[in-house]
């Protein structure tokens, strides 16, 4: 039978492998409590419900805070942002659907600024409120600028690079840097669309039409230039025969007999040797 003392023994090694696992377990909490871990392209803002925003931000790696001190990362590298339908009006009072891509980061030394605006939210949140409605004010100004067909056209980069414009520099003050923003092609709604084809189908007219043209006044030229060389040749040959070349010519080939038509009335004037008349 297992006497008193040992079950004592095994006893307390049970309680005593209780309390190391609990004081592992409490120090493992406690560390995770007091270190911080900040990805590489990102800096950290610490706040402490008692000290308030610190000025001075984490960098990349592993770092320790104070046990109730909140931790919020920043992107300092670029960042790529899309966002999809948002609906502008164009100069001819069209209204379009367009997606709207660009990049940005965060100033390193305008992070503390930009969580004492939003206070310990995530960056994405940032993201899907005040930078979209930003962007919408700023396509919208932009593109209120621009006819329907011209954000079709080749004035669409011209028309992203208005809307970056304005966008960049009204968050820029905050610490925000944009670049490289570009605009999907439009989806306007069905009055819109059924315009825009018939445009598109007039300017292929047009198009075709100026193409005809152009081929008719080619051949129009063509033509007159021919006629031109004709006349020429005709003025050249006309220039070099002489009443003389033509009695020669008919000379030559004169068979010896007087033509019945004689006097003022014969087409060639027979030339006569008066000596042997």
């Amino acid at each position: 039978m297992e006497t008193a003392t040992n079950k004592k023994r095994k006893n307390g090694k049970v309680i005593g492998g209780i309390i190391v696992g609990a004081a592992i377990m409490l120090a493992v909490f406690i560390t995770t409590l007091f270190i911080e871990k900040i990805p590489n392209g990102y800096v950290g803002v610490v706040y402490s419900p008692n000290g308030g925003v610190q000025d001075e931000t984490l960098g990349q790696g592993w770092h320790l805070v104070g046990l109730f001190d909140k931790v919020t990362i920043y992107p300092v590298r670029m960042q790529t942002v899309n966002y999809n339908d948002i609906q502008v009006a164009t100069s001819d009072g069209k209204n379009v659907t367009i997606d709207f891509a660009y990049n940005y980061s965060i100033q390193p030394d305008k992070v503390v600024d930009v969580f004492n605006k939003f206070g310990p939210i995530e960056v994405e949140q940032i993201e899907d409120s005040y930078l979209r409605t930003r962007l919408w004010d700023a396509g919208r100004k932009a593109i209120a600028k621009y006819s329907v067909i011209d954000t079709y056209g080749e004035k669409s980069s011209e028309a992203a690079v208005d809307v970056q414009k304005i966008f960049a520099d009204d968050i820029l003050e905050l610490g925000f840097a944009v670049d490289n923003l570009t605009l999907g092609v439009p989806k306007p709604d069905k009055a819109t669309q059924a315009a825009i084809d018939k445009r598109v189908e007039a300017a292929q007219e047009l198009e075709r039409k100026q193409i005809e043209l152009k081929i008719a006044k080619a051949e129009a030229e063509k033509k007159q230039i021919e006629a031109k060389g004709i006349a020429d040749y005709n003025e050249t040959i006309k220039k070099s025969i002489s009443k003389e070349v033509i009695q020669n010519k008919w000379i030559e080939k004169w068979d010896g007999k007087m033509p019945k038509a004689t006097g003022s009335n014969q087409m060639i004037q027979i030339p006569i040797d008066e000596s042997q008349k």
